[in-house]
């Protein structure tokens, strides 16, 4: 079986008219990504959040098969906690650097501990907010609602500002773990976990205005910590690479008892066309060069 990031269904709801690339020394898919559709000029990404590569997979075995692709490059973030390890990976990738913060709760070894501060809102949360675990499939009008007011809030574009395609196909897994905070009769916030091979990953959270004011962002981590007792969470990150900054960031710190550094690999397949797309970027450390932000 495939990590459900690493499934035809999933990444096709990410990739668009692009399509996607089927590597299966890897066990993922990856997406196309057009350079110029014109001049029939592609390369290939991991999925979001992370690329869910097998510790036993075949580095080399995918790189060749990516190197008869006829794509420029490839850039993928590997999975953390499950697949190779960066010195595996530098082994393979040109580029192979740390990447960004993940934040954790693991259970395995450590008490669960929230700061006291997060105690707190916790608490608060709890006592305004009841939680349960629904069906994401017969609440996805109401998910659909809460991550467009996320979008609007945060100006969030590109990959995550996800279509409706992208949320069925999540709402089919039958693994994926919803939960929904309500005040009353009124829904104000979900967050979707994914669990496998004992690491659950905190995959989206959305909560309305109105559950933001009483603490259900709080109380919706809380209780999936719980659910997921004795397993390993990935929290994700905050905002950026790095450690990450601002208010995201120290939400998630603030119930972790671990973290652990991703990690950013890239492979140039074409070095000719890869220098002529770059040679007006001029320095920066952005992987591909060609598909560095201006500044």
């Amino acid at each position: 079986m495939r990590h459900l990031y690493g499934t035809e269904s999933y990444v096709d709801g990410l990739a668009g008219e692009d399509g996607t690339i089927d590597i299966p020394e890897w066990r993922t898919h990856l997406l196309r990504r057009s350079v110029d559709r014109y001049a029939g000029i592609y390369d290939a990404m991991g999925p979001y959040p992370y690329c869910p590569l097998p510790a036993d997979c075949d580095l080399s075995g995918g790189l060749a098969r990516l190197a008869t692709a006829g794509l420029v490059s490839a850039v993928l973030i590997p999975d953390p906690l499950v697949g190779p390890s960066q010195e595996q990976a530098a082994q393979h990738f040109e580029v192979c650097r740390p990447f960004k913060t993940h934040y954790l709760v693991d259970q395995t070894t450590r008490a669960y501990e929230p700061t006291k501060h997060h105690r707190y809102e916790i608490r608060r949360g709890q006592a305004r907010c009841r939680i349960e675990i629904v069906p994401l499939r017969t609440h996805l009008p109401q998910w659909s609602d809460l991550y467009a007011g996320l979008i609007e809030r945060r100006d969030i574009s590109g990959m995550a500002a996800f279509s409706t395609d992208y949320f069925e196909v999540l709402a089919a897994d039958r693994d994926l773990v919803t939960f929904a905070a309500r005040i009353g009769d009124k829904l104000v916030g979900m967050g979707l976990w994914y669990p496998w091979e004992g690491v659950c990953t905190n995959h989206l959270l959305a909560v309305s205005a109105e559950g933001y004011a009483n603490g259900a962002s709080y109380a919706l981590y809380d209780a999936a910590i719980g659910h997921f007792s004795g397993q390993v969470l990935n929290l994700g990150g905050g905002a950026g690479v790095g450690d990450g900054a601002g208010g995201l960031a120290e939400f998630k710190r603030g119930f972790a008892n671990d973290q652990v550094m991703s990690s950013i690999c890239g492979v140039i397949l074409d070095q000719d066309r890869y220098r002529q797309l770059s040679q007006n970027t001029g320095q920066t450390d952005y992987f591909p060069a060609y598909r560095a932000p201006l500044a």
